[in-house]
Protein backbone atom coordinates (compact mmCIF):
# COMPACT_ATOMS: atom_id res chain seq x y z
CA UNK A 1 0.00 0.00 0.00
CA UNK A 2 1.37 3.42 -0.95
CA UNK A 3 1.82 6.16 1.62
CA UNK A 4 -0.93 8.76 1.76
CA UNK A 5 -0.75 12.34 2.95
CA UNK A 6 -2.91 13.09 5.98
CA UNK A 7 -4.14 16.68 6.37
CA UNK A 8 -5.37 18.33 9.57
CA UNK A 9 -7.75 21.26 9.80
CA UNK A 10 -6.89 23.30 12.93
CA UNK A 11 -9.55 25.14 14.93
CA UNK A 12 -8.11 27.03 17.90
CA UNK A 13 -9.62 26.26 21.30
CA UNK A 14 -10.10 29.67 22.91
CA UNK A 15 -11.90 28.61 26.10
CA UNK A 16 -10.11 25.70 27.71
CA UNK A 17 -11.79 23.46 30.30
CA UNK A 18 -10.27 23.04 33.77
CA UNK A 19 -8.86 19.67 32.72
CA UNK A 20 -6.51 21.57 30.37
CA UNK A 21 -5.48 24.25 32.89
CA UNK A 22 -1.81 23.23 32.53
CA UNK A 23 -2.02 24.32 28.88
CA UNK A 24 -3.97 27.56 29.50
CA UNK A 25 -1.23 29.74 27.96
CA UNK A 26 -0.49 27.39 25.07
CA UNK A 27 -1.97 27.23 21.58
CA UNK A 28 -4.41 24.29 21.69
CA UNK A 29 -6.35 23.22 18.61
CA UNK A 30 -9.17 20.83 17.81
CA UNK A 31 -7.98 19.01 14.71
CA UNK A 32 -10.11 17.28 12.12
CA UNK A 33 -7.85 14.95 10.17
CA UNK A 34 -8.73 13.85 6.64
CA UNK A 35 -7.34 12.20 3.54
CA UNK A 36 -9.59 14.47 1.45
CA UNK A 37 -8.79 18.11 2.29
CA UNK A 38 -10.65 19.37 -0.78
CA UNK A 39 -13.89 18.62 1.10
CA UNK A 40 -12.94 20.93 3.99
CA UNK A 41 -12.89 24.40 2.36
CA UNK A 42 -14.62 27.03 4.47
CA UNK A 43 -14.57 24.85 7.60
CA UNK A 44 -15.99 26.90 10.49
CA UNK A 45 -16.97 24.34 13.13
CA UNK A 46 -15.87 20.98 14.43
CA UNK A 47 -18.30 18.30 15.60
CA UNK A 48 -17.06 15.82 18.18
CA UNK A 49 -18.48 12.68 19.71
CA UNK A 50 -19.84 13.56 23.18
CA UNK A 51 -18.55 10.24 24.59
CA UNK A 52 -15.50 10.13 22.32
CA UNK A 53 -12.04 9.82 23.84
CA UNK A 54 -9.36 12.03 22.35
CA UNK A 55 -5.79 12.81 23.30
CA UNK A 56 -3.75 15.98 23.64
CA UNK A 57 -0.58 15.68 21.57
CA UNK A 58 2.42 18.01 21.37
CA UNK A 59 3.32 19.08 17.86
CA UNK A 60 6.17 21.08 16.41
CA UNK A 61 6.12 24.89 16.87
CA UNK A 62 4.88 24.57 20.48
CA UNK A 63 1.32 23.71 19.41
CA UNK A 64 -0.94 21.13 21.01
CA UNK A 65 -3.58 19.19 19.07
CA UNK A 66 -6.66 17.46 20.44
CA UNK A 67 -7.37 14.53 18.13
CA UNK A 68 -7.73 10.76 17.99
CA UNK A 69 -4.73 8.54 18.67
CA UNK A 70 -5.00 7.21 15.11
CA UNK A 71 -4.71 10.74 13.67
CA UNK A 72 -1.74 11.45 15.98
CA UNK A 73 0.00 8.27 14.83
CA UNK A 74 -0.47 9.19 11.19
CA UNK A 75 0.84 12.72 11.76
CA UNK A 76 3.82 11.42 13.76
CA UNK A 77 4.95 9.49 10.69
CA UNK A 78 4.66 12.69 8.62
CA UNK A 79 7.12 14.31 11.04
CA UNK A 80 4.52 16.72 12.48
CA UNK A 81 4.79 15.72 16.16
CA UNK A 82 7.41 17.21 18.45
CA UNK A 83 9.49 14.02 18.19
CA UNK A 84 9.23 12.30 14.83
CA UNK A 85 7.45 8.93 14.85
CA UNK A 86 6.43 9.35 18.52
CA UNK A 87 2.99 10.46 19.72
CA UNK A 88 2.58 10.21 23.50
CA UNK A 89 -0.75 11.53 24.74
CA UNK A 90 -0.28 14.25 27.37
CA UNK A 91 -3.90 14.18 28.54
CA UNK A 92 -7.17 12.43 27.77
CA UNK A 93 -10.02 14.64 26.59
CA UNK A 94 -13.61 13.40 26.52
CA UNK A 95 -15.95 15.01 24.00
Amino acid sequence: MAAQEYTGIKIELLDKPESLAAWAEKKVYLVAATLRPETMYGQTNCFILPEGKYGLFEMKNDEFFIMSTRAARNMAFQELTKIDKEYPSLAEVVG
